[in-house]
Order: C-alpha cells, then sequence, then structure tokens
C-alpha cells in the first residue's frame, strides 16, 4: 500500500504522512484491539503538530529527525499505531515495502480523545516503555494541553505541562520554540 503525501511534500521530505486505515488495529500483549479512527479535532491537531515540527525546521538542525504519521510499530511482541513518531535521523533506516517499522523509536505523540485517552495513557505508554522509547508527548485538544514523558531507567517521568498558549520548547525537540496555541482550533 502507498503512502499517501500531504502538502506538497516531497519524497525526501523527513515528515511524509500516511493515509489512516479505518478502523486501528493494535496488538498489546498478544491481544488485537481494533481503537476507533481519530475524531476532525484530532486530525487536525496531528496536522497542525506535524506542520509545526516541519515549519519549524527541525530536519535541518543539528540532530535532524524523520518524523512519520501512522507508522506500525513493531516493539517486541507489541504492534502499535502512535499518531505521530520520530527517529534521530543518524538512527533511522527505511524499512521495506509493507513492512511495519522494528526501530525503536526516539520520540511518540498520541492526540488524545475521550475513545483512545484511557487505553493511550495506559496500555500504549506501558508497551512504549517496554519497547524503551525515549520521550512521549500526550497532546489533548479538548483541554489544549501538551503532557511531556521522558523513560528513565523502569518508568516514566513527567517533564513538563503546557497548557492554553505560550511558548513551547519541548525535549526531545530542544532545538525548535513554537506557540502552543499553533495546535487548536480557532
Amino acid at each position: 500500500m502507498g503512502r499517501g503525501h500531504a502538502g506538497g511534500m516531497s519524497d525526501d521530505s523527513p515528515f511524509l504522512p500516511s493515509p489512516r486505515p479505518l478502523p486501528v488495529e493494535e496488538i498489546l500483549g498478544g491481544i488485537p484491539v481494533l481503537l476507533p479512527p481519530p475524531g476532525p479535532l484530532q486530525v487536525q491537531t496531528q496536522g497542525r503538530l506535524l506542520e509545526v515540527l516541519s515549519q519549524g525546521g527541525l530536519a535541518g538542525k543539528a540532530g535532524a529527525w524523520v518524523v512519520r504519521k501512522d507508522v506500525t510499530l513493531h516493539l517486541e511482541e507489541d504492534r502499535v499505531v502512535p499518531d505521530l513518531v520520530g527517529w534521530r535521523r543518524e538512527r533511522w533506516t527505511e524499512p521495506g515495502p509493507g513492512a511495519g517499522v522494528t526501530l525503536t523509536p526516539d520520540w511518540t505523540c498520541e492526540v488524545l480523545s475521550e475513545e483512545t485517552e484511557p487505553w493511550d495513557r495506559g496500555h500504549k505508554m506501558l508497551a512504549y516503555g517496554l519497547g524503551r522509547v525515549g520521550h512521549v508527548w500526550l497532546v489533548h485538544p479538548g483541554m489544549r494541553t501538551l503532557e511531556v514523558y521522558l523513560f528513565e531507567g523502569f518508568s516514566w517521568s513527567l517533564l513538563d505541562v503546557w497548557e492554553g498558549q505560550g511558548p513551547v520548547k519541548a525535549a526531545p525537540f530542544e532545538a525548535l520554540t513554537w506557540d502552543l496555541s499553533a495546535l487548536w482550533a480557532g
């Protein structure tokens, strides 16, 4: 299945979105789960965050990143589909056609909805920890918040929470400063 390209991005862009199949299937602890598709507010917020990261020149800065949307990650026995996921460019290897990604990401982001928040905060955070993902962002468009977590040792540490609007300089993208209000509709 081919990848879709949004906003006229070229094939060599490190910010390639892909279409999301409906519904989303994830496997945690060997148990398959069908999740509802993201709602319009979640899709809009994902797109705006992807735009913030790409327009912020993240790909051109030292420690450049490859950021993707809706990639199936194979973390041990788990199969998860983060809303956004990123790797430091020097670690990234393009997977073969039709293959899921087995390289543990440096960062994932979940855009929360009422239907997915318990799953994202619970099972997926556990899977990301077991998979040794470095940072997780939880974006809540309804509450207009960004939570930033770091995996240290054997647990997650909450690094920071931003609310509403104002400048954000969040790990692991400290080279980029942006306004949180860029994510919110209206």
